[in-house]
């Protein structure tokens, strides 16, 4: 695996996750996918961490999905046949169960499998001049890994349309179908994301955590089933030590002090 092609950097309570192949515009091949999925665990596992962010170097491209050249470096329509598991997939994977919340940092052009990561993010911020687009149909391919995260985020009519025509959606269009959660201009993007981590990390981590997991878990089950998962988890959540430092808190009207217990 290159270690050279994602960057990691710890700054205060967020670990920031950079691609960082400016000159193939930040294209996801199998050395990206494996590079985020590592460094998603470590952050997961690091008790100072409290918020993940994923972005690309630049202001050109966030990630412009997969490299499409003939004989493209790891292009992700190539596949071992022996191997059932594709490595987009199993990023997206590791993106949504992750149980620290992750916010997308759209800083330029997002296609394919980069539309694909935004999805599998909890938030997403995007500089005004940026756009999300799928045009893998003009090359007569179809999206098949990012199918599954953008069916979870984008209405159906809009997701198909986007899928079948190749247009990529401007940033305006994506803030209007709550494709991303806030817009910008390229300079305040990352006043944003602080103003993002900071709201995330002055609350308690556990209670985050857990939620993060029920979310997840309770994504495909029916209602009867969710209601009985969340029965059942809630007097847990109630138990832990930043639960019970909240109740505190509240009754002494005092800030509480997490332990992220």
């Amino acid at each position: 695996m290159d270690e050279n092609v994602v960057h990691t950097q710890v700054l205060g309570y967020e670990t920031r996750i950079t691609i960082c192949r400016p000159e193939q515009r930040n294209a996801l091949n199998r050395d990206v996918a494996e590079g985020i999925i590592a460094a998603l665990n470590a952050a997961e596992a690091d008790p100072d961490c409290r918020v993940i962010v994923l972005t690309g170097e630049g202001e050109r491209a966030f990630c412009a999905g997969g490299d499409l050249k003939a004989g493209g470096d790891g292009g992700p329509f190539i596949q071992d046949p022996a191997d059932p598991v594709h490595f987009a997939g199993k990023l997206f994977d590791t993106i949504q169960a992750c149980r620290k919340p992750t916010i997308a940092r759209i800083n330029g052009v997002a296609v394919g499998a980069g539309a694909g990561l935004i999805c599998a993010c909890d938030m997403a911020v995007m500089a005004d001049h940026a756009k999300i687009g799928t045009p893998e149909v003009k090359v007569g391919l179809f999206p098949m890994t990012i199918v599954p995260p953008m069916m979870r985020v984008l209405p159906r009519r809009r997701l198909m349309e986007m899928f079948i025509t190749g247009v990529p959606l401007t940033a305006e269009e994506s803030m209007r179908y709550d494709l991303v959660n806030y817009v910008t201009d390229g300079a305040g993007l990352d006043d944003k994301i602080a103003e993002l981590v900071a709201q995330i990390a002055a609350q308690s981590p556990t209670a985050i955590r857990l939620g993060k997991y029920a979310c997840h878990a309770m994504e495909d089950m029916t209602y009867p089933q969710q209601m009985r998962f969340a029965e059942t988890l809630l007097p847990r959540v109630a138990q832990t030590e930043d639960a019970r430092e909240g109740f505190a808190a509240f009754v002494a009207k005092r800030k509480p002090e997490w332990t992220g217990r």
